[in-house]
């Protein structure tokens, strides 16, 4: 699929719940692969998109009329708080439902992010995801994104689980500007 298909564009403010729901449904498959409390986490962080409403473009692919995945576009990605440099563009809480994967969403919408970070002459769009994400690290891989540990968290640091976690959140940098 591609965006010709899928429609990406900016959400309603009474879209939430829906956006939230297609969350729910793309990361209820980490339930058993992470402790309960990450999970549990990761899931109450889902139900809060409008936190961040304000401070993120939220982005939504519609398919047939419906949400088919979102994800959250900031212009800084230094107003996440989550350390990355001020200056880069970011995104977060990528999320494609189950019964629409497979279909290219997941990169239409990072590509829609990439596009908004080159617009505003970002230099790099960095992101964080979670060490047990395999096939969300894969694709990023694929599309360009290279790790910069230096940017790593803990689960801890997110109120996502203990400090004796396994679990770790991992930064991931493209970088849009060539040297």
């Amino acid at each position: 699929m591609s965006q010709a298909e899928a429609l990406i564009r900016r959400a309603a403010p009474d879209e939430i719940s829906e956006i939230e729901a297609v969350c729910a449904a793309a990361y209820a498959e980490f339930r058993s692969e992470v402790p309960l409390s990450i999970f549990e986490g990761y899931i109450d962080d889902l139900h809060r998109l409008s936190d961040h409403w304000n401070e993120a473009e939220v982005l939504v692919a519609e398919v047939g009329g419906r949400i088919a995945g979102s994800v959250l576009f900031y212009a800084d990605a230094s107003t996440e708080g989550l350390g990355l440099p001020q200056g880069w563009s970011g995104f977060r809480k990528l999320a494609v439902h189950p019964r629409n994967r497979g279909r290219g969403i997941g990169r239409d919408l990072i590509q829609a992010c990439i596009d908004r970070a080159r617009g505003r002459h970002a230099p790099t769009i960095g992101i964080h995801t979670a060490s047990f994400m395999h096939a969300a690290r894969r694709v990023y891989e694929q599309i360009g994104f290279r790790r910069c540990a230096e940017f790593d968290l803990g689960a801890s640091a997110l109120g996502l689980g203990d400090a004796g976690s396994d679990v770790s959140i991992v930064a991931y940098r493209l970088d849009l500007v060539s040297a």
